[in-house]
Order: structure tokens, then C-alpha cells, then sequence
């Protein structure tokens, strides 16, 4: 079921998507930040394109902004979309619990990856909850498995 949150963009958020839409030449669907990490999604089938247009986007992007960069591909499929923003962690498994219209995720990632997936403070996590749910409104939970 895909019902988009109302999401707003603030004027940071606005500077990251112009930057790098100008650096990789593809257009954001959406762009979310913690502290430590600034987390662009592009559109589906749409992530190679940009690294054929720029393949230093990532090194350019963290040199300009001071934060780790994570590029994922937008999927409708949410099981896709959740494997995209869990690819770079080495994605496991999958598992989706449906209880009463409400969706339960937990995400297996390598091993030695749990501690980055999860980030400071439970940030990365959070972030990526916060991506899944803009776009599945029914997601309750997104958790990794430990």
C-alpha cells in the first residue's frame, strides 16, 4: 500500500538536493539527514545512470558536506526498497511480519556491519525507519536483527 507522507524540505535539505543533482545529473526523489549521514534516494532503475555520469559523486558529496553519503534506489516494492537501503550492509535476510494492517521489518545484516546499519546513538536506523515510512505508511517497525 503506498501512501506518501507529507514530507517538508528545509532550506539545507533544498542546498543538498540542488548539489547533487548538479554533481550526478539525475534528480532526487527524496532526501533525509541525521548527523552523521546524509541518506539521497533516486528514482527506480536510475542509480546506475548516476554513477556513469559521476562515478566520484560519493567522494565528491562527503568532501562538500563533511557527512557519510548513502545513495539508494526507490523501489514500490518495499521489500526491494528495504534491500536497497540496506545493500552497503550486506543484506541477509528480509523478514516482513503483517499484524492487523501494521508491517514489522527486521533487516540481517553482515555481522560486522550490525553496529554501522544501526549507527551512533541508533541514528542510521532511524533514518532509514523514516525513509521506509514516507513512502509505506503501514510500517510500523524497522529494526536489524541482532
Amino acid at each position: 500500500m503506498l501512501h506518501m507522507k507529507e514530507v517538508t524540505i528545509d532550506n539545507r535539505i533544498m542546498g543538498y538536493i540542488a548539489l547533487f543533482e548538479k554533481l550526478g545529473k539525475v534528480e532526487t526523489r527524496e532526501c533525509l539527514e541525521n548527523e552523521d549521514m546524509i541518506l539521497f534516494i533516486v528514482g527506480e532503475r536510475r542509480l546506475s545512470d548516476l554513477f556513469k555520469k559521476n562515478p566520484n559523486i560519493i567522494s565528491e558529496l562527503r568532501e562538500k558536506t563533511n557527512k557519510h553519503i548513502l545513495v539508494v534506489e526507490y523501489s514500490r516494492d518495499l521489500l526491494t526498497y528495504v534491500r536497497n537501503i540496506f545493500f552497503r550492509f550486506g543484506v541477509k535476510e528480509v523478514e516482513v511480519v503483517w499484524r492487523s494492517g501494521q508491517i514489522d521489518i527486521s533487516v540481517s545484516v553482515d555481522q560486522g556491519e550490525i553496529g554501522r546499519a544501526i549507527g551512533k546513538e541508533g541514528r542510521n536506523i532511524k533514518l532509514f525507519r523514516e525513509a521506509v515510512q514516507r513512502h509505506f505508511s503501514n510500517v510500523r517497525s524497522l529494526n536489524i536483527k541482532q
